[in-house]
């Protein structure tokens, strides 16, 4: 979540949960005794996250150096609605954005709009529509999203209905092709999802976390996930056999094994697990090290975003150690610790210290909630705010190749600004999409290039010969690259490891996306072979044009197409 530590009305404040380092029983659902009985002190209530903005902080963002351009472009067409919030990228080259209002009294609203890029496939020229609205009664804010291997958009959850705390167990799917929206059930036995995590599994298989049930009564920490049957939308739940600690508050990460990392967010002694989908099993994956952990405890508990890297590292950013929440002042004045999750295949994988985010003004800067964006260039584009949910917000860099960092020049309106009203969407023109909750939209572009070596590649083509409206296939290797693209810290999921394909016209120049769909895998494995359909919007131009594969960015090599 970006949450805060206040609690719900009715729920007392309660103690910190301190877990032993062995697993929870093989049940769904991890009770009180269970808890109690392993634990020094045993309590449990969510994390409410916060939605009112604050007020301006009054400190000037970093600006360029004279003569030094800013990496940040305003969309030329500021968004036509109240506030952008979670943004998607839907498999037809659209960005999906859910209006979530900044009146400080209606946390979100049922409304989708869209944003098409320009026929130069620019999206800070790109143009608004509105999309179907959500039914009435559901209004999410801080939800479980994902686009689907058949190009529907999934929404699950909410920690807030409207403006009311409500850990909804609601759920909608929308068709892009019908632009409609669809009732997904829940769970069997979930009468409470919130702000739930979730994972598109290597196979397409939508994967739901399970943070909490009776959230708002007599709260009962849970460990179970679900499997989501797409055509039937139909759940199965798994029980989290090896699951050390509760689900609330930890976020996902797909490897290339094909296994999702988290880590341990309510467990005293840290460390982190690998869910395993060919047994539906958690296992240890380590602990992180001293000087490198990322996780700041109760009464904040919240952790900020996990970036996957080309390759399967993961750097997590820190949270911090502040309990210094929004509207009190910032005091706190020490660094934030990092923390690296070095993959190996075959392996649990070890943990390392990342660099340290700098205190600036002498206050702690820390992703209590907030996100990140992985770079066609590797490097890792993150925000971090004072304190706890307070502002200003500043920018980094994660270096890669050298595991530190670089503070870059901030986003125009960072002054009023804190890490969990941010989000971020990796574009796939190389660029990174940013909204602070505000009408300024900004597009962030870095000047690193891809490794050659990270591209997908295209080996079979159904057809050169294409026709507007048309539907072909396609198959090659790395179609969905090899990382998640953009992330949150627990709330928000952007996820774009799947393959785009971008249509150019070779004597206009004119960019059309044909939609994708039915991917047969979205692993990030290095060389992962898959394949997907395509379907050319009926306004493709017509002429010779090359035809690539995106993902999170980067570009296959073009192959020539002929458009009749």
């Amino acid at each position: 979540m970006a949450g805060a530590a206040a609690c719900v009305a009715g729920v007392a404040t309660l103690a910190v949960l301190v877990l032993a380092s062995t697993p929870l029983a093989s049940a769904t659902r991890a009770s009180h005794a269970q808890l109690s009985a392993r634990a020094a002190r045993s309590a449990f209530h969510p994390i409410l996250t916060p939605f009112k903005h604050p007020v301006a902080s009054g400190v000037k963002p970093a600006l360029a150096p004279r003569d030094t351009a800013s990496p940040w472009t305003p969309l030329a067409t500021p968004p036509p609605f109240g506030t952008p919030g979670t943004m998607l990228l839907e498999s037809d080259g659209t960005v999906l954005v859910h209006n979530e209002p900044d009146n400080d009294t209606v946390a979100a609203t049922n409304q989708w709009w869209k944003l098409t890029p320009d026929a130069n496939g620019s999206y800070v020229n790109g143009t608004w529509s509105q999309i179907a609205s959500m039914p009435a009664n559901y209004a999410p804010l801080y939800f479980a999203s994902a686009i689907l291997p058949d190009g529907r958009m999934i929404v699950e959850g909410g920690e807030y209905n409207g403006e009311n705390a409500v850990w909804s167990n609601q759920g909608e799917i929308y068709d892009p092709v019908s632009n409609s929206w669809r009732s997904v059930p829940p769970p069997p036995g979930w009468t409470n999802m919130g702000d739930a995590a979730s994972e598109v599994l290597n196979d397409g298989t939508f994967m739901l976390q399970h943070p909490c049930n009776t959230c708002l009564t007599d709260p009962e920490p849970t460990v179970d996930d679900a499997l989501l049957n797409a055509k039937k939308l139909t759940w199965t739940v798994i029980p989290a056999t090896g699951k050390e600690d509760p689900n609330d508050e930890e976020g996902w990460t797909l490897e290339p094994s094909g296994q999702v990392l988290t880590v341990d967010v309510w467990a005293a002694v840290g460390g982190s697990q690998l869910f395993n989908p060919n047994n539906n099993t958690w296992s240890f994956s380590g602990s992180e090290v001293p000087n490198g952990y990322p996780l700041n405890p109760w009464p904040v508990v919240e952790i900020g975003p996990q970036a996957e890297v080309p390759g399967g590292n993961v750097f997590v950013v820190g949270a911090g150690t502040s309990t210094d929440e929004y509207p009190n002042p910032c005091t706190t004045d020490t660094p934030t610790q990092t923390a690296l999750y070095q993959y190996a295949a075959g392996t649990p994988g070890t943990w390392a210290a990342g660099p340290e985010i700098p205190t600036v003004n002498n206050e702690q800067y820390a992703s209590t909630d907030g996100p990140a964006a992985t770079l066609p260039d590797g490097n890792v584009l993150f925000d971090a705010s004072a304190c706890t949910y307070n502002i200003p917000t500043h920018f980094w860099i994660y270096n890669t190749g050298s595991n530190s960092l670089t503070q870059i020049l901030d986003a125009p309106n960072a002054e009023n600004d804190t890490s969990y009203q941010t989000r971020m969407l990796d574009l796939p023109n190389g660029q990174v999409l940013y909204n602070d909750g505000s009408s300024d939209m900004e597009v962030y572009t870095g000047s690193g290039a891809p490794n050659a070596a990270w591209a997908p590649s295209i080996r079979s083509l159904s057809d050169t010969g294409l026709r507007p409206g048309g539907t072909y296939s396609l198959s090659g290797k790395q179609l969905a690259g090899l990382d998640q693209g953009a992330v949150y810290g627990d709330d928000v999921q952007d996820n774009t490891n799947f393959p785009l394909v971008r249509i150019t016209n070779s004597a206009t120049g004119a960019v059309t996306y044909a939609r994708t769909h039915d991917w047969s895998s979205v692993s990030v494995a290095p060389g992962a072979n898959s394949s997907t359909e395509f379907t050319l919007p009926r306004s493709t131009p017509s002429g010779r044009s090359t035809l690539v594969v995106i993902a999170n960015g980067i570009a296959s090599a073009p192959r020539t197409v002929t458009i009749s």
